[in-house]
């Protein structure tokens, strides 16, 4: 919410912001990652959509662990360091980064807006822009990562592939290690860009055969294709 307002002028309501946390990525995810060329962070992103043009559509806003490529800058925030990449038309992506937890860095900013309050030198407009009229729409659309846990058999792929195409998923990519548990095992679709909707509808209905462990991890994730 605080990144829609500073960079669109725009109130979200914080109760809207879709938010995933870390609980369930494992070591299994990383490893997958890894295989792609990936690392996983968990980033709060806000961006508009394109509609006509490149990225004149509607806001969306949301909180999620992300795959994002070795190279890209956000990969390199590790430990209680932060990182924000902005992207515009005329500069392209310009990356701020620091220590965002600990005593000291936590304690430095604590102390200097106390000084700034007592020194009545605080900004008169914290954020100073203000628009009204960027449309909200959360069920933000990317390219996802979704790790499906299985009892090995047949026709899995291509049950998967079918329910994919029910609701309008389209297939990018399927990876999977050699299986050694089959009582026990994952195997990993990664998609081509659509709406979060959409993958969380897939999800539910993976997660109802038979084969299926449970409810498949879902991620984001930053791709060029």
């Amino acid at each position: 919410a605080i990144l829609a307002k500073l960079a669109f002028g725009t109130t979200v309501p914080v109760e809207t912001i879709p938010c995933m946390g870390i609980t369930n990525v494992s070591v299994v995810d990383f490893a997958y990652a890894k295989s792609m060329g990936c690392t996983i962070k968990l980033i709060g992103t806000a961006v508009r959509q394109s509609k006509f043009g490149e990225h004149d559509g509607a806001l969306s806003v949301y909180v999620s662990p992300k795959l994002v490529p070795n190279d890209h800058l956000l990969a390199s925030a590790t430990g209680c360091g932060n990182a924000v990449a902005v992207d515009s038309a005329n500069l392209g992506t310009a990356s701020y980064t620091g220590p965002g937890a600990g005593r000291y860095p936590t304690a430095n900013s604590i102390v200097a807006d106390v000084m700034r309050v007592a020194n009545d030198t605080c900004p008169i407009l914290p954020f100073p822009l203000e628009s009204s009229d960027i449309e909200i729409d959360n069920d933000y659309a990317s390219a996802f990562y979704i790790r499906i846990s299985f009892r090995d058999g047949l026709g899995i792929v291509r049950n998967v592939g079918e329910l994919a195409e029910s609701q309008g998923v389209s297939i990018h990519s399927i990876l999977q290690q050699p299986i050694s548990d089959r009582l026990a095992a994952d195997t990993v679709v990664t998609t081509e860009a659509c709406r979060l909707s959409q993958v969380q509808a897939l999800c539910a209905l993976i997660e109802k055969e038979d084969y299926s462990l449970g409810s498949p991890v879902l991620m984001p994730l930053i791709s060029e294709y």
